[in-house]
């Protein structure tokens, strides 16, 4: 979703600076460590045939697992093994250091994120929030893809 930030300037002066503020605060997450290592990891994970490779392969086994357990109610086994299976597939992909450094740069980026989240949610509402620490959790199976 593209944004245009121009349509929400105008108004009242309050306004304008929260939003002034937004843009400055992207501005520097655009431009932090973290962000940078994240593209460069992604650059380097695209470019590299083995990495697009187990890539595409995870997805597609990943996509065909899930597709058949779709329609029906499977059991607690049918769903151990279900989360077993796209682990397994997982810790294959993560193994190839071009997207294990990915997968470790887009953590890093996530918790950045996450954190200063937690940072306005607090100072909107007054209430911390339960954990600042989002992102890849390492088990695939609540996630639709690794990249």
């Amino acid at each position: 979703m593209v944004v245009d930030w121009r349509n929400y300037i105008g108004g009242n002066k309050m306004r304008n600076t929260i939003i002034e503020k937004a843009q400055e605060l992207g501005s520097l997450i655009a431009e932090s460590p973290e962000k940078e290592r994240l593209v460069n990891a992604g650059d380097a994970m695209n470019n590299d045939e083995e990495a697009t490779t187990l890539l595409r392969t995870y997805n597609e086994n990943r996509k065909t697992a899930t597709e058949n357990l779709r329609g029906k109610e499977p059991t607690k086994e049918e769903l151990e093994e279900y989360r077993n299976y796209v682990q397994a597939e997982f810790n294959k992909i993560a193994g190839n250091k071009l997207i294990a450094e990915y997968i470790e740069a887009s953590k890093e980026f996530d918790l950045l994120v996450n954190q200063v989240n937690a940072v306005l949610s607090y100072f909107i509402t007054g209430e911390e929030q339960a954990s600042a620490e989002g992102g890849c959790s390492g088990n695939c199976s609540s996630c639709s893809s690794c990249h």
